[in-house]
C-alpha cells in the first residue's frame, strides 16, 4: 500500500484552510508551514486594432511534502534521521536529526523547514498517526471545497489509469510538471493533480504571495562560510608546505591545526541541535555530508601523525585532495543549479590552493617570480570563473570581487617587477585582498539559496 495527494486545481478557492489545519495539528511556531497554498498568476492587457482585451489568468496549487518515490531527503541525511514506511510515507526521527537544514537544499520542493523551537528540522508525515487510526490527514479533512484529498495506490489504479483529466506527477517526467514545480525533479512525487486551464498556457508565470510563503526561519549560513574557507585554507597550506619546504615547519604546522579546530568550531556552531552531532558520519553509503565530515577527521588525524611519522605527509596530502572533492560534491545538488556545477569543484580547489600558497609565502617570506606566477594563475583562473558564470545575480557585488581579483594580480605583478622595493608588505596586502575576495564570494555562493522558486 503506498499514499499519494490528490489535488484539484481547477476548483480549489485558494481559502487556505489546509495550511492553518496542518499548523494547527501540528503546533507549528510562526513563520513554519509544512503545507503551502502557492498562488500563481499571469498576464496583463493585450490591444487588438482599437480594442483591449486581457488574458489574466491565476490559479493555487496546495504542496506539502510529496513522500516521493525516491526521497532525496533520505539519501542525503548524513544522520540517517529519515524513515520511508512500506506505505511510502516519509518522516524525520527527531532523536537522530541534528538539525543542520542539508535535506532542504537537496529536497527540490522545499518541503524540510527548519524548527526554531526544536533546533531540528521538520516537515509534513502524512499524519500518520490519523493514516493509522483509519482518519484522513487534517489538510485534507479541513478543506471545505474538497479539492485536495489523499489515495492509496494499492486500493484504486492511477489516475492516467482511471482515464481522468488528473496527471499523476509521479508517472511523468518533472518537465511537464505544473509551474512552480520544479521541472528538473528526479523524485517522482507523489502527487496527482488535476490541471487548472491555465497551467498549461504558454504565458509568463509568476507567484503572487512569494513573502508569505517562503520560509521565515532560515538557518544563516555565515558559519559555513567560515567552516569551509578556513578547511580549504588548511589543506592548501599543507599542500603549499610540501613543495615550499623539505619539512613542514612548526609554525605552519600549528596554522593547519587552528584552522581546522576553528572551522569544526564553527561548523558545530550551524548545528541546530548539537546533542545529535555525533551520528554525521552515519550515512556513508549515500550522504557526501557524511563523507565530508570523515574525510575532516581523517585530515586532521593525517596531520596529528606528521608530528612523528613525517612520511605520512603524502598519505594526508590525499586526503586533503579527497576532502575539498567531497565538499564541492555536498553541494552540488539539482535543486540550486547555482551550485550543481563543475565550477563549485574547481572553484574550491582554486581557493585552497590560493590561501594556502598566499599564506606560506608570507610565513616563509618566498617571493620568486615562480611562486608569484602560480598566485597570477590561480587569481586569473578565479577571476575566470567569476566572469564566465551565467548567473549574475547580485552583479553589483560582484563586481567588487573582481576589482579585488584585479588588485591582486596587479599587487603580484608589482611583486615580481620590484620585489626589494615593495617587501613583504605587498606580498601581505595580496593575502588579505584575496582573503576579502573569498569570504565575499563565499558569502555570494550561499546567498544563491535565497534564489529557490519555492
Amino acid at each position: 500500500m503506498t499514499y499519494a495527494f490528490t489535488f484539484d486545481a481547477s476548483a480549489c478557492s485558494g481559502c487556505k484552510a489546509c495550511q492553518e489545519a496542518c499548523k494547527d495539528k501540528n503546533q507549528l511556531p510562526i513563520g513554519v508551514m509544512w503545507r503551502r497554498v502557492i498562488e500563481v498568476s499571469g498576464g496583463g492587457w493585450v490591444q487588438s486594432g482599437n480594442a483591449w482585451t486581457n488574458d489574466v489568468f491565476a490559479y493555487n496549487l496546495s504542496i506539502a511534502c510529496n513522500h516521493c518515490v525516491h526521497p532525496k531527503c533520505a539519501g542525503v541525511c548524513p544522520t540517517d534521521a529519515y524513515i520511508v514506511r512500506e506505505d511510502g510515507i516519509v518522516y524525520i526521527d527527531l532523536s537522530k536529526c541534528m538539525g543542520c537544514g542539508y535535506c532542504s537544499w537537496a529536497c527540490p520542493y522545499n518541503a524540510p523547514r527548519y524548527n526554531p523551537d526544536l533546533g531540528q528540522m521538520a516537515k509534513c508525515n502524512f499524519c500518520f498517526d490519523n493514516i493509522d487510526a483509519g482518519l484522513p490527514p487534517a489538510c485534507v479533512a479541513a478543506c471545505p471545497m474538497r479539492v485536495l484529498d489523499f489515495v492509496s495506490l494499492a486500493s484504486c489504479p492511477s489516475p492516467s489509469e482511471r482515464g481522468v483529466a488528473v496527471r499523476a506527477l509521479w508517472e511523468i517526467p518533472a518537465s511537464e510538471h505544473p509551474f512552480p514545480l520544479p521541472a528538473n525533479s528526479r523524485t517522482e512525487p507523489h502527487l496527482a493533480v488535476k490541471p487548472h486551464v491555465a497551467m498549461g498556457n504558454d504565458l509568463e508565470k509568476k507567484i503572487s504571495n512569494y513573502e508569505e510563503i517562503r520560509p521565515k526561519h532560515q538557518k544563516s549560513e555565515m558559519p559555513l562560510v567560515a567552516f569551509t574557507l578556513l578547511v580549504q585554507m588548511a589543506v592548501g597550506v599543507f599542500w603549499a608546505a610540501q613543495w615550499m619546504t623539505e619539512s613542514i615547519p612548526l609554525i605552519p604546522y600549528l596554522i593547519i591545526g587552528a584552522c581546522l579546530g576553528v572551522g569544526g568550531f564553527f561548523s558545530f556552531a550551524h548545528l541546530g541541535a548539537k546533542r545529535n552531532a555525533w551520528r554525521a558520519p552515519f550515512h556513508l553509503k549515500k550522504s557526501w555530508l557524511s563523507r565530508e565530515i570523515l574525510l575532516v577527521g581523517l585530515f586532521g588525524a593525517g596531520w596529528l601523525a606528521g608530528f612523528v611519522l613525517p612520511e605520512m605527509k603524502w598519505v594526508t596530502s590525499l586526503l586533503g585532495i579527497g576532502l575539498i572533492y567531497s565538499m564541492a560534491k555536498v553541494y552540488q545538488l539539482r535543486p540550486m543549479p547555482a551550485w550543481n556545477t563543475w565550477r563549485t569543484t574547481v572553484g574550491f580547489f582554486i581557493t585552497s590552493a590560493l590561501l594556502g600558497h598566499l599564506l606560506m609565502m608570507n610565513i616563509l617570506q618566498v617571493t620568486s617570480v615562480f611562486t608569484l606566477g602560480v598566485v597570477a594563475v590561480l587569481l586569473m583562473g578565479e577571476l575566470w570563473l567569476t566572469l564566465s558564470a551565467k548567473s549574475h545575480a547580485r552583479w553589483s557585488v560582484n563586481k567588487l570581487r573582481v576589482v579585488l581579483i584585479a588588485g591582486g594580480i596587479v599587487g603580484a605583478g608589482i611583486l615580481t617587477v620590484a620585489p626589494n622595493q615593495v617587501g613583504m608588505w605587498t606580498s601581505l596586502s595580496i593575502l588579505l585582498i584575496v582573503m576579502v575576495e573569498e569570504i565575499v564570494g563565499r558569502w555570494l555562493f550561499y546567498e544563491a539559496l535565497q534564489e529557490r522558486v519555492i
